[in-house]
């Protein structure tokens, strides 16, 4: 099975007390997968940090080999139900992002909790990021309790993002203290317009081919 080369990454803030049907809804969408072999991995998210617990956070990331698989997603069950779903759970329109993966170290495994990393590039250094992030790979590879690890740049903008997932705290500890992000804020200031957002998330369901 070929590797994935696109995804779509969109976050859903919940409208005033909504969190739990939108978690609900979630899982009713991790159920649809069974309806889609194209989408090779999926993963519905929950934003962990203070900053958004007055507006509690949800999203969703998956990948797919090509294009194909991303547009049977888009016209399948899952996004016509979030189309639906969208005006009496989420806060605002959704906004649906496509992805480039520009690397990725998929294993199977049960994951638990995880990070999302956006940044925009400045845009003479946007050729730098994309290569610094390909090259990081190896080092992610070293990274035992890393098993699920994304680097994407959103289309139509220069921001870029690492979405990573462990098994549990000691896993997503180890790779926040490890040498891939020592290197990423090192070149934060190179590289970046402002500091990199790194956001902890809850996997609240996820499937990998």
């Amino acid at each position: 099975m070929s590797g994935p080369s696109v995804g779509l990454f969109a976050p859903l803030p919940a409208q005033d007390g909504k969190a739990p049907a939108v978690a609900d809804f979630l899982h009713i969408g991790h159920s649809l997968l069974q309806a889609e072999p194209l989408t090779l991995q999926w993963y519905a998210l929950q934003y962990t940090e203070d900053a958004y617990k007055e507006t509690p956070t949800f999203a969703i990331f998956d990948t797919f080999a090509g294009e194909e698989g991303r547009a049977a997603h888009m016209g399948g069950k899952i996004a016509e139900a979030l189309i639906a779903g969208a005006p009496s759970l989420v806060a605002g329109s959704p906004q649906i992002n496509k992805a480039d993966i520009l690397a990725s170290k998929v294993e199977k495994a049960d994951v638990k909790v995880g990070l999302r990393v956006l940044a925009e590039a400045k845009a003479d250094k946007v050729e730098d990021v994309r290569n610094f992030l390909i090259s990081a790979l190896p080092l992610v590879e070293e990274e035992t309790l890393t098993p699920q690890w994304y680097a994407v740049k959103l289309e139509g903008v220069n921001v870029f993002g690492i979405l990573d997932f462990s098994e549990g705290e000691e896993g997503r500890q180890a790779h926040l203290n490890g040498k891939v992000a020592a290197a990423l804020f090192a070149k934060a200031e190179e590289f970046f317009v402002r500091t990199p957002e790194v956001v902890k998330v809850d996997v609240i369901a996820s499937r990998v081919l």
